[in-house]
């Protein structure tokens, strides 16, 4: 396994993210980006979301709630390829290294088209869960961005704010969408294969979609095993876990990221009556 270095573990820890320059083989790229465009170009089941509440558009293996955006949730049930990027052995040390016991609960893609508008900055831990104690990163989230398709200035970027994961002032009303005019803002450009990796701790969003080309990431979120819990939300559980006749196919490593998904069976309740997701 790649042992990381000491320069890419302070990077992370003064930034709040790593780029990972062709870290995913062109061919995958390519075999992954062909089957996101077949799934994209079809409709999709969505009965068993039937009884929700909708409060949120995720809930969907297609969502199409968003103007001038297309997200696929669950990737791994759409198509074999996408289990590829789950324990992948350029990314897992990094998991590893910066999480101790990583598990993975979410896999969604997201393409964005022209005139797709910026988003909100967001974070998806508090920045106290960010840690380091004795020279050991324990950050209990962690997300990891793959580009399918390039990512350019333009293209709808995540944008960040380096170091923002250890803020300790909240952002100005005035900056409420991803911009540059932000203080410290950058946007995050590379190309097909570049792989970006960051603590949810870091303030992040979407730029702005002013090109006409599409651009495509795919997001791998990770939990700490402690926080394995995603049970707790039923609007998405069925994009979290991955039922055991699909997991025979994995190998060791991509069982061992998953392995939460051993202990829990996500039934929940519809009107009134109790029905597995699978």
């Amino acid at each position: 396994m790649k042992e990381v270095t000491f320069g890419e573990r302070f990077l992370f820890d003064i930034q709040g993210y790593l780029i990972l320059r062709g870290a995913i083989d062109s061919d995958l790229i390519k075999a992954i980006d062909h089957a996101l465009v077949k799934n994209e170009a079809i409709d999709h089941n969505e009965s068993w979301a039937e009884g929700l509440p909708v409060v949120t558009a995720q809930h969907f293996i297609k969502d199409l709630n968003v103007e001038n955006q297309v997200r696929m949730n669950g990737l791994p049930r759409l198509d074999p390829i996408f289990d590829q990027l789950i324990a992948h052995p350029a990314i897992l040390p990094y998991l590893k290294e910066f999480m101790g016991e990583p598990q993975l609960v979410n896999t969604w893609s997201i393409s964005k088209y022209v005139g797709r508008g910026a988003t909100g900055w967001h974070n998806g831990l508090p920045t106290e869960d960010y840690t380091v104690r004795d020279g050991v990163i324990r950050s209990p989230m962690v997300n990891v961005v793959t580009m399918i398709t390039p990512n350019q200035q333009g293209d709808g970027c995540f944008t960040v704010i380096p170091g923002s994961h250890k803020k300790n002032f909240k952002l100005d009303p005035e900056w409420s969408t991803a911009g540059l005019d932000t203080p410290g803002a950058i946007e995050i450009t590379g190309d097909p294969g570049d792989v970006m990796i960051f603590t949810e701790a870091l303030t992040h969003a979407g730029a702005a979609k002013t090109t006409l080309r599409r651009r495509t990431t795919l997001q791998y979120n990770h939990v700490h095993r402690n926080r394995a819990c995603p049970m707790w939300d039923h609007h998405n559980v069925r994009h979290y876990w991955l039922p055991p006749s699909l997991r025979e196919r994995f190998t060791p490593e991509q069982k061992e990221l998953t392995r939460w998904m051993d202990y829990t069976i996500p039934d929940r309740s519809v009107s009134g009556s109790e029905r597995i997701i699978d």
